[in-house]
């Protein structure tokens, strides 16, 4: 299978390649958008298709999770059975002490929702790089870029809206006072401002550059060496896949939750 080939491309060629050409029609129409080294590239929904996987498997795996609070326990006790409901109580559980620590256990609990499901979404997609057959949705800029840009946008929104202008403050650099009058002056915020916003710029650029890199080489290894030896060989590779997929989902998550720890801090005085 070439790169952007999966079983559903595979087994369903027809259909896809229609629903493909209709869907480039729409977005691109007879044009194609070409500038300087951007040129015309190959147009494909395997991501969207893998993205789309995801969030089924995720609203299955919570529909099971959520039939365990019906039970006598109600969900208290964890299940005994190593199954789907443990496993997704376990990991909501690490990503909620992984929060706590940075962010205390109030704001951890209050953002729970977003932390959690973002991190499903990530590890499930990586996952998916690890079956034959199937693409992660991870391994391509637009989906990375566009969970990043969703962080930036609400740890920034939040910021303002939880600290008001000391939040933008913090753009201006530390504040010295004026001549022993008590006022303060951010002297240096000619140097610091500019410094500041390419700084948060480059937080959602290597966000989803880091992600896009390190599972499309892991995909693209794993790839290379079931075609070469199909047997007993590929394990290694796919069990250190299974470690590449878990830590860039933390490293993901993590920053994501510093991010949003430093925009809920109460800005210091300046």
């Amino acid at each position: 299978m070439g790169d952007h080939d999966t079983l559903y491309t595979v087994l369903m060629p027809e259909f896809w390649a229609r629903l493909t050409n209709t869907a480039e029609q729409s977005v691109f129409g007879t044009r194609h958008w070409q500038w300087m080294m951007f040129g015309d590239t190959h147009y494909s929904l395997v991501h969207v298709a893998a993205a789309l996987i995801t969030v089924v498997f995720l609203i299955f795996a919570a529909l099971r999770w959520r039939q365990t609070l019906s039970g006598k326990t109600q969900g208290v006790v964890p299940p005994r059975e190593w199954r789907l409901p443990a496993m997704l109580n376990g990991f909501v559980n690490a990503t909620y002490n992984m929060s706590a620590d940075v962010m205390g256990e109030e704001d951890a609990k209050k953002w729970l929702p977003f932390i959690g499901t973002l991190a499903l979404f990530i590890f499930i997609n990586n996952i998916q790089g690890l079956v034959p057959g199937l693409l992660p949705a991870t391994d391509t800029l637009k989906t990375n870029l566009a969970l990043a840009v969703m962080v930036f946008v609400i740890y920034n929104v939040v910021g303002v809206y939880t600290n008001g202008f000391h939040y933008l403050a913090h753009f201006l650099g530390p504040s010295f006072e004026f001549r022993q009058g008590g006022i303060k002056f951010p002297w240096l915020f000619f140097l610091m401002l500019p410094i500041e916003i390419v700084s948060h710029i480059a937080r959602p650029v290597s966000l989803s550059l880091r992600l896009m890199g390190n599972m499309l080489a892991d995909h693209k290894v794993v790839g290379a060496v079931l075609v070469l030896v199909p047997l007993l060989v590929p394990v290694p590779f796919m069990l250190l896949g299974v470690m590449v997929a878990i830590i860039q989902t933390v490293v993901f998550t993590l920053l994501s939750v510093i991010y949003l720890a430093l925009a809920l801090e109460h800005a210091e005085e300046h």
